[in-house]
């Protein structure tokens, strides 16, 4: 029989068991705790992260200027003087001196083709023009010594002239066998080979004369009134970043696209190193001055499809802002909205992703 006293009895026991265990807990608790703080030290995980090194970029300060309003239109390099070369003849080319890139001088021969019909015409003509001024030379002398007719003098020397002329003709079709090149310049394209056969009206060969190139670009309607024959205009070539070249306008063609309601300008270009027909570039028409905020070209970056700069924060971090970009300059660009006097922009797009990062302006 269980009494009272053998229950508390019992629960004493079990008060002192599970007072044993919570003592064992805290003590593997405060072990674990020493041994973690231990191995921190070691593993020198202890304390708060060092802060991160500011990044050295180019900094500009915005201040407004007085700007060259220009209108920017682009388009690609052509020479003002090409020359399709074609044959006249059908024939063999049994002579191909030129390969495609080579320069060539005026006068040069390019191409020779065998064709032994005209070589037979011009053989015959030379023939019966030999044997006409024979029979003129013998009429003549018969003539002098009053021994022939006028009639027969007339015949003599209508004869002279009519295989004079063919004889001109048959020379003249024999100078299509061969041809040279018209101006000096560079063969763009060659469409022909050693040995082919040349048909008449083919083009077999296009030179270009680089030392006279035109940017010939694309303008609107609304902004062609500013633009005149003669205007002095700076022109930059992609593909020559940061150098700006003094073209002048030859000519506005008089007549628009319909469809796109634009004219073609085109714009004298001098001959520089590394020019090259079929480069695209930039023109820039001066309409006038006035003020406005620019920054460099390349200050502006692009995130998710729009366009911003880095501003440097009272704090010292880059903050992206969003602009509203206006004219497109020599080598910056009017930024319309976005920024205010005084803001202080990272002007280096290379220097990656800097949203947050702490700056400081670099050595320029």
């Amino acid at each position: 029989m269980i009494t009272i006293h053998t229950i508390e009895t019992k629960f004493r026991e079990l008060d002192k068991k599970a007072l044993i265990a919570g003592i064992a807990v805290i003590a593997l608790a405060a072990i674990a705790g020493i041994g973690y703080r231990i191995a921190g030290k070691q593993a020198g995980t202890a304390g708060p992260p060092a802060a991160a090194e500011p990044v050295a970029v180019p900094v500009v300060t915005v201040e407004p200027r007085t700007i060259e309003s220009v209108v920017t239109a682009a388009g690609a390099l052509t020479s003002r003087n090409t020359s399709v070369l074609s044959s006249k003849v059908m024939g063999r080319v049994s002579y191909l001196g030129v390969q495609e890139g080579d320069h060539v001088s005026a006068g040069k021969l390019l191409i020779r083709i065998d064709s032994g019909e005209i070589a037979a015409q011009a053989f015959q003509a030379q023939a019966a023009y030999n044997n006409a001024r024979l029979q003129y030379d013998r009429i003549k002398s018969l003539y002098d010594a009053e021994a022939s007719t006028q009639m027969e003098m007339d015949q003599a020397t209508l004869g002279l002239e009519s295989a004079k002329a063919g004889l001109n003709a048959a020379r003249s079709m024999e100078s299509y066998t061969t041809i040279a090149a018209p101006i000096t310049g560079q063969i763009m394209e060659k469409r022909i080979n050693l040995g082919e056969m040349a048909i008449p009206g083919q083009p077999l060969l296009k030179i270009e004369d680089n030392r006279n190139l035109r940017l010939e670009v694309t303008v609107r309607e609304q902004d062609i009134l500013h633009i005149r024959p003669g205007a002095a205009v700076n022109v930059q070539i992609d593909a020559m970043a940061g150098k700006t070249i003094k073209g002048k306008v030859a000519m506005v063609v008089p007549a628009s696209d319909v469809r796109t309601h634009s004219f073609i300008v085109k714009v004298d270009v001098p001959a520089a190193k590394g020019l090259i027909t079929g480069m695209y570039g930039k023109a820039f028409f001066p309409t006038g001055r006035r003020e406005a905020i620019v920054v460099p070209r390349d200050a502006v970056v692009e995130m998710s499809g729009i366009s911003g700069v880095y501003v440097v924060s009272a704090e010292g971090s880059a903050v992206f802002q969003m602009v509203q970009l206006g004219e497109e300059q020599e080598n910056a660009v009017e930024v319309v909205s976005g920024l205010k006097k005084g803001d202080r922009v990272v002007a280096d797009r290379k220097s990656g992703r800097i949203d947050g990062k702490r700056v400081v302006p670099a050595e320029q």
